[in-house]
């Protein structure tokens, strides 16, 4: 407890921040070094790595998503997970031989988002035990970020906006931050706006589809680069009846989230189609379901600029695509691409140590602002 006393007192703290997404394909770990809370925060990304989930573990986060996964099952891989990222973490110390880290900040592997509006009780699980990490690190570690955020009875997502805002925030430029993991959500900044005039939500698939049909038909985790994706042709008709199948999303007002238990395997049963016109197709119905939501919800607004992050940043088929749409609006890809969310949870974690708020209401749907985050200790 004296260790966290000390910490809760810093004025700046070395910080890793961790994040796995709705693609499962691994966690992005980043050191930094964060000074001051709130607003004045400032936050250098000192180093960064990625680790693969090894090709057994991805198979078991991913059919612990599914509906008929057992309870126990889910249970073990909290633990087994827990391990993992706590490996991970010891691993990207020791190889950069890093010392006096604070805090960790982990935000887990969501294996079921369940929010407001829907048939059951509405809520969220991301595993990897916090407790776990903390033990085999030794570092005190954060988790649990959107649980709180759910039970008080909000989307429990998107949480990036807050950090976004303080990383962000310009007087000169209105600025959308699009993530493209597994699901894509976008944090919209209008300039010159305070933390209350940000916009944020999901606006629907990103990765999920196109990975979960290049592994069907390819045996391959992901697009690389869109290579694949860009040997085919768009079907007219099937692109057609996924735009009429989303419309009810699109139109759904924010704040919103969705997830990969609608955007699954499920979500195009029943589909013939050549394998790479079938993804060339995906490919352009995301693009498109990304740009009508900024069509109606963001645009009408004022934007200067759109800013691409997540592994779906790397196909360029699919950036291409959104280019396309967005026209005269520039789209480009971050320098930091992989990492602005594991960055934005070692954000959150500093603010949860500085007493600070750090959902958005207005974004999430949530009663009142919150603190978030469940503090696990050595």
């Amino acid at each position: 407890m004296k260790q966290f006393i000390e910490i809760v007192q810093k004025k700046s703290r070395k910080i890793i921040g961790m994040m796995s997404g709705t693609s499962a394909d691994g966690v992005d770990l980043v050191f930094v070094s964060i000074d001051g809370c709130g607003k004045e925060m400032k936050c250098e990304m000192k180093d960064s790595e990625s680790f693969i989930y090894p090709e057994k573990l991805r198979k078991r986060i991913l059919e612990a998503m599914k509906a008929d996964a057992l309870v126990r099952d889910v249970c073990s891989l909290d633990f087994e997970l827990g391990e993992f990222f706590g490996d991970c973490v010891n691993e990207f110390i020791g190889s950069r031989k890093l010392k006096e880290i604070d805090l960790i900040a982990s935000h887990g592997q969501t294996i079921y988002h369940n929010p407001p509006g829907h048939a059951s009780h509405s809520c969220t699980l991301q595993i990897g035990n916090g407790d776990i990490i903390s033990l085999k690190s030794g570092i005190v570690t954060i988790s649990d970020f959107r649980v709180k955020d759910v039970a008080a009875g909000g989307e429990g997502a998107p949480l990036v906006p807050h950090a976004d805002y303080i990383l962000y925030a310009s007087e000169f430029e209105s600025v959308a931050l699009n993530n493209l993991g597994g699901i894509s959500n976008v944090t919209y900044i209008p300039k010159g706006g305070s933390e209350n005039d940000v916009m944020a939500f999901d606006t629907g698939p990103a990765n999920a589809l196109i990975d979960s049909t290049t592994f069907k038909y390819f045996n391959l985790p992901f697009d690389e680069n869109g290579a694949l994706s860009s040997k085919g042709k768009i079907n007219g008709d099937l692109l057609d009846a996924l735009k009429e199948k989303e419309m009810a999303y699109i139109l759904k007002t924010p704040p919103k989230s969705t997830g990969k238990e609608i955007y699954n395997e499920d979500y195009l049963s029943n589909i013939s189609l050549d394998p790479y016109d079938l993804l060339r197709t995906l490919v352009e119905f995301t693009a498109w379901s990304v740009y009508e939501s900024y069509r109606i919800y963001v645009i009408p607004h004022g934007l200067d600029r759109v800013i691409l992050t997540g592994g779906g940043a790397m196909n360029r088929t699919l950036v291409e695509s959104l280019k396309k749409y967005f026209g005269k609006i520039p789209v480009e890809v971050a320098n930091d691409w992989r990492f602005r969310e594991a960055k934005a949870f070692a954000v959150l974690g500093n603010e949860l140590i500085c007493g600070n708020p750090s959902n958005n209401p207005k974004v999430t749907g949530a009663k009142r602002p919150l603190l978030l985050g469940k503090i696990s200790l050595p």
